[in-house]
């Protein structure tokens, strides 16, 4: 297992000087650093753990002007080591940088007595006593303490040995939690080119691991990337593990088209891409300085932006609108900093992402402030179902008995049945087919919940779906269709297996009878102006498919011997089942991705 730890404490009390000591490197990167003596950005430098294994250390400014860096730097950390130099003892910074740690949800901390060489026992013993008392009224507990002296290399041993028996020890609890809810993803430090390799960033992996050759999310842009290389603490790998400090050459973007900030990611499906967000804040940690309407800077993970702040009367709860989109997590820590300063004004955590519809928000700021000091996923999963009446199935232990499945969401009975109402209501009114587009518009409902209640309500035979309309029962009566459409339908009954090529068929208006018989539901069009009869289609792919299990592959000359198709013919209804969803092309073969007992004639 990988860790990552962290300095804290106030500007030139030593931090860079004790990773040097226990390291063998030196963070300093930018010049103005090493002609200043003084940390600016972020630093990084490692060493090796009893098991073999590297602890990545992180180099966090003490400067209260890079303020913003330190919340960049401690966001992922599995332990802290807060520098207090023992010849100047407590400064404002190390109380504001210990504000930022608690703000952060880090409770895995060594106070380091540093440059202890300079001082006597008795001035030792007085410093460390009144950075406990610090500690205890600040943050709420007393950490383990340790006296060092990276100038004579005295304790650097000791509080090596003492790292790797904390970070062993500590509970992997917090981690496992992260691990569920948000999946892999890194939040970018660093974005620089490599000759010969092109895109590079680094950060800090969580959640999960990252692999050479896989595609992730780039976000908030939406944009896929591959990961072409990786490399961890010098050494390259081909599966990089969380939690570690990670370099990925990446493929697909440009050096410009990434930022400091964004965040990579496995899968879209567990972060909010938001330009607005909810943030409960710790009311009690700081006193809390927010007016409405005023301008904040908002910090998480890597990434920092101005944003608008809205207090709800009589709660907890501020609404921010950010000046740009951001990636976040649902209960993620998040900081707030005067703008123009570096004052910290409060902090808290995000328990919503994007705008609620005006008819939801007060009973939204009930159900967020109703819940628990330390939520769990499922109480999120829970306020969705309450707000909407659904909510995506994920990792959550969360009792599905009395909710409804459908494909990747859970419904409430009630919603799901109001749905269905809805939906009917809305084709009979219509009274024309209509697509989950158009449905989705009318009802309010994303289309990606929607589109799951749909094929549910088609599933169970209370909806029909020719192509992609959406009609009621069984569709239209053929005693409905005009002159010229049931001469179309007659031919291509006719035709059977041959099926119905209209540009060979000389009748006036076929073109517009067939688009209407297609959105009907009577034919099926294929590749090359081919039409089949629906239910001529729909035996085909039950011969197809039959007997066979879902990933099972198979032929094109398999699928061949069971229908009698002819090339010409089996490709195109091959296609055709591709698109329905039924198969899927694998190299030369086809792969089937669901199997019912009996496809709907």
């Amino acid at each position: 297992m990988s860790y990552v730890v962290g300095t804290a404490g106030h500007v030139d009390h030593g931090k860079s000087a004790l990773i040097k000591a226990l390291t063998g490197i030196d963070t300093a990167h930018l010049p103005q650093e090493k002609k200043r003596g003084m940390t600016i950005d972020l630093g990084f430098a490692f060493f090796k753990h009893q098991d073999g294994t590297p602890v990545g250390v992180i180099d966090v400014p003490g400067h209260e002007r890079f303020i913003r860096n330190m919340v960049a730097g401690v966001w992922s950390l599995d332990m802290v080591l807060f520098v207090v130099a023992a010849d100047e003892g407590w400064m404002q910074m190390s109380t504001d940088h210990l504000k930022v740690i608690a703000s952060m949800g880090i409770d895995n901390v060594t106070l380091v007595i540093s440059k202890s060489d300079l001082v006597d026992d008795e001035m030792l013993a007085l410093v460390e006593e009144e950075a406990l008392e610090q500690f205890l009224e600040i943050a709420g507990f007393i950490p383990d303490s340790m006296v060092v002296s990276a100038h004579q290399q005295k304790g650097i041993d000791e509080l090596r040995y003492h790292i790797c028996r904390k970070l062993d020890n500590h509970s992997n609890e917090k981690r496992q939690q992260t691990a569920m809810q948000r999946q892999a993803h890194l939040y970018i430090d660093r974005v620089f080119t490599v000759n010969g390799v092109g895109t590079t960033v680094t950060g800090s992996l969580c959640g999960g691991e990252f692999h050479v050759g896989q595609k992730l999310i780039l976000q908030p842009s939406g944009r896929e990337v591959q990961v072409k290389s990786l490399q961890s603490y010098h050494q390259n790998i081909e599966t990089a593990e969380p939690v570690s400090r990670v370099a990925i050459a990446l493929k697909g973007v440009k050096k410009k088209e990434v930022e400091r900030g964004f965040c990579l990611m496995a899968s879209n499906e567990s972060g909010f891409v938001v330009d607005e967000l909810i943030v409960r804040l710790d009311g009690m940690l700081f006193e809390n300085k927010c007016r409405n309407n005023s301008e904040v800077e908002v910090a998480f993970g890597t990434f920092n932006t101005l944003a608008k702040i809205f207090v709800f009367k009589g709660t907890n709860l501020a609404r921010l609108r950010l000046k740009e989109p951001a990636c976040c997590f649902w209960n993620q820590r998040a900081l707030l900093i005067q703008h123009g300063g570096s004052s910290i004004i409060n902090c808290g955590a995000i328990v919503w992402g994007g705008e609620a519809a005006k008819q939801y928000r007060n009973k939204l700021y009930d159900l967020l402030m109703a819940m628990p000091d330390l939520p769990s996923w499922e109480d999120y999963v829970t306020i969705n179902m309450s707000l909407y009446g659904y909510a995506k199935r994920g990792d959550h232990q969360l009792d599905e008995a009395g909710y409804k499945a459908c494909s990747d969401w859970l419904f409430t009975e009630e919603c799901y049945n109001s749905s269905h109402q809805a939906i009917e209501s809305i084709l009979k009114q219509e009274q024309i087919d209509l697509s989950a587009n158009e449905l989705s518009g009318k009802l309010q409902m994303p289309i990606d919940v929607l589109s799951a209640l749909l094929q549910e309500l088609v599933e169970e035979g209370k909806l029909k779906l020719s192509g992609e309309l959406f009609s009621l029962g069984n569709g239209r009566s053929e005693a409905q269709l005009s002159p010229t459409a049931k001469q179309i339908l007659e031919r291509l009954t006719r035709a059977e297996k041959q099926g119905y090529e209209a540009d060979k068929e000389k009748i006036p208006g076929a073109q517009k009878e067939l688009r209407n018989l297609v959105r009907l539901g009577f034919v099926v069009p294929l590749e090359g102006k081919i039409y089949y009869e629906k239910g001529l289609y729909d035996e085909l792919v039950n011969e197809i498919i039959e007997g066979r299990e879902v990933n099972e592959r198979f032929k094109i000359s398999d699928a061949r011997d069971r229908t009698g198709l002819s090339r010409k013919y089996m490709i195109p209804v091959l296609n055709r089942m591709e698109s329905d969803g039924w198969i899927k092309r694998v190299d030369n073969d086809r792969q089937v991705l669901r199997t019912p007992e009996k496809v709907a004639a």
